[in-house]
């Protein structure tokens, strides 16, 4: 049985920001005579800002090194007596009885980039939309009602909703939001640009864009990065947000059914246009029978949507880890003959 022994190195970045207490768990190796000069078989550490470069750093030194979700380790967050030393012998305790959360790190450098390009795109594309939501509402302020739409925002346009302000010091107010409008575009189509670029050598997000709906096939691809990270479905409904939190003690509830509100938002979002198109859509496609017909499976309406979001998922999981091609039966199966001429019968 290998000795676990807690280590007081530590990897200082920040104090303020990150501390890293390491530990060690060795093994037995003939050709060492001190356990410290010997290969240690697991590293752990909470997870920050700084766990993807320390994973990179640390990962080929050891057998094993776990990165464990903060939010997780109630034991060393939560603790009245906390301090580095304390939270090193804490981490042995988790590792020791298992109770780590492992945080997955790519250790795939194109991967990590792609990622970043996306989380960047999207940052940019929220900066810009919070741009036109202060445009919208500053003209109300000048007794302007007459605002709906996208004609404010174009520049052809512009000068027209100007000349309506009630002073020089209001139009150049304004105009320097048009400013920012258009700086945070240019970024938004830049970091677009590269984001479409960096994804053409996966091979799954083409086969992502053929599900009816599906209008974040880089998103998923980026924050996924690893299809057989997940070893269930259930898991991979949490991660973005899909999965249910239930809380009850002793056989009753204490509050309402929620969605859990951790793992990653953006990843929700690329399931919610195939819902909507699926209500929208005029022609059934795949999607919108599935939607259909998760009433009458389940017995009640309300979960229609959330059965439908997490097929989506299910769906562009499978495509990625089986490395197939989409086919619309991954989604729902076509309607048998069977089953038109009983609808015929008993509409």
């Amino acid at each position: 049985m290998p000795t676990l022994v807690p280590a007081f190195w530590r990897q200082w970045i920040r104090r303020d920001t990150c501390s890293l207490p390491g530990v060690f768990h060795f093994g037995g190796s003939p050709n060492s005579s001190h356990p410290w000069n010997r290969r240690p078989r697991e590293v752990s550490g909470g997870g920050g800002i700084f766990s993807g470069w320390i994973t990179g750093a640390l990962r080929s030194h050891v057998t094993e090194l776990v990165i464990c979700d903060p939010r997780q380790n109630a034991l060393i967050s939560r603790s009245g007596n906390k301090n580095d030393v304390e939270d090193a012998y804490k981490l042995c305790r988790l590792l020791r009885m298992g109770e780590l959360k492992p945080v997955y790190h790519s250790d795939v450098l194109h991967r990590v980039d792609f990622t970043i390009a996306v989380q960047q795109y999207l940052s940019f594309r929220e900066d810009h939309a919070r741009v036109k939501r202060q445009i919208k509402a500053t003209y109300p302020q000048a007794g302007m009602v007459r605002t709906a739409g996208t004609k404010l925002f174009n520049p052809t346009h512009r000068n027209h909703y100007l000349r309506q302000l009630p002073s020089k010091t209001r139009q150049q107010i304004m105009a320097n939001l048009y400013t920012n409008l258009d700086a945070t575009g240019a970024l938004r189509d830049k970091a677009r640009a590269a984001r479409i670029e960096l994804g053409r050598r996966y091979r799954e997000i083409p086969q992502f864009q053929r599900v009816p709906g599906v209008v974040g096939a880089h998103v998923f691809s980026a924050f996924i990065q690893n299809p057989h990270r997940f070893a269930t479905k259930q898991r991979l409904w949490r991660y973005c947000r899909l999965g249910v939190v239930e809380r009850s003690s002793a056989g009753k509830p204490l509050a309402y059914n929620r969605l859990d509100r951790s793992g990653r938002g953006p990843l929700k979002a690329v399931s919610h246009p195939c819902y909507i198109s699926a209500l929208r859509t005029k022609e059934p496609n795949e999607v919108s029978r599935f939607y259909e017909a998760s009433p009458r499976r389940t017995g009640n309406p309300l979960y229609a949507q959330l059965n439908t979001q997490r097929k989506v998922l299910v769906v562009l999981w499978t495509i990625w880890k089986n490395n197939v091609s989409y086919q619309p039966n991954l989604f729902s199966p076509p309607p048998t003959s069977a089953g038109i001429a009983q609808t015929m019968v008993n509409p």
